[in-house]
């Protein structure tokens, strides 16, 4: 059984959080199966990859969120990234990492070209501006439910009043074992996962083709050691 850990956060964790070495290409690296990652508690662990559904997004226009302050959502600043995708439906894949006694979600990708990313760059809501941070710092997804939900903004209303109306709809019990909602009227669906070692503010990257195209989404479960530091020799 999945056991959500850490400390809850406020809706201020939709701007900058901690200082951290945020490293895209190293969450990237979760979705190879089989490969071994030290997490920042000091233990290894083996990646594997779980197909999450496919997302629906009929507007192109991505939004994460924490499924529990859908309700409120103008108040919390929920609004989708200004970085859109053609109309379609994408698959997820949640990169999760285990240990004897348990598994987690380390990573999720929201697939929208299968191609090589050749640049990342931090995912943003509208008003967010990057040059506003200091080295380390990362407009998050704010979390104190263990769970992220995706899904189009043509779904945020109906997906509010779902979440209102039933706020067990989007209860993920185990890491392997994600939620899916839909909405008919507009045909956008909804997924919601468990978020690494549980509460926090976890980013999002975009990872980008040699032609700009968006390739991906990462969701960063900030569960890694942060990479080796390079360092130069002194010449003799």
């Amino acid at each position: 059984m999945y056991q959500p850990s850490g400390t809850s956060v406020p809706s201020a964790s939709l701007g900058p959080e901690e200082t951290i070495p945020w490293s895209p290409g190293q969450a990237a690296e979760l979705f190879r199966p089989g490969s071994r990652h030290l997490l920042d508690s000091g233990e290894w662990a083996t990646a594997t990859t779980l197909p999450a559904g496919v997302l629906h997004l009929p507007t192109g226009r991505l939004v994460a969120a924490d499924p529990s302050w859908l309700m409120s959502w103008e108040r919390s600043g929920i609004a989708p990234f200004t970085a859109t995708v053609p109309p379609g439906s994408y698959p997820l894949t949640l990169a999760l990492v285990e240990r004897p006694e348990d598994k987690r979600v380390a990573a999720a990708r929201l697939t929208i070209h299968d191609q090589p990313v050749a640049a990342w760059e931090m995912a943003l809501r509208p008003g967010q501006d990057p040059g506003t941070l200091r080295d380390g710092e990362a407009f998050t997804v704010g979390v104190d439910v263990a769970t992220i939900a995706l899904f189009d903004t043509v779904a945020l209303e109906a997906m509010a009043r779902r979440t209102e109306e039933d706020p067990d709809s989007y209860y993920v019990d185990q890491a392997d074992r994600p939620v899916e909602l839909h909405d008919r009227a507009s045909g956008a669906n909804l997924i919601a996962f468990n978020t690494g070692w549980g509460d926090g503010g976890y980013p999002v990257w975009i990872g980008r083709t040699t032609t700009g195209a968006v390739a991906c989404f990462i969701i960063d479960m900030a569960m890694l050691a942060p990479p080796p530091t390079p360092t130069s020799s002194s010449p003799s």
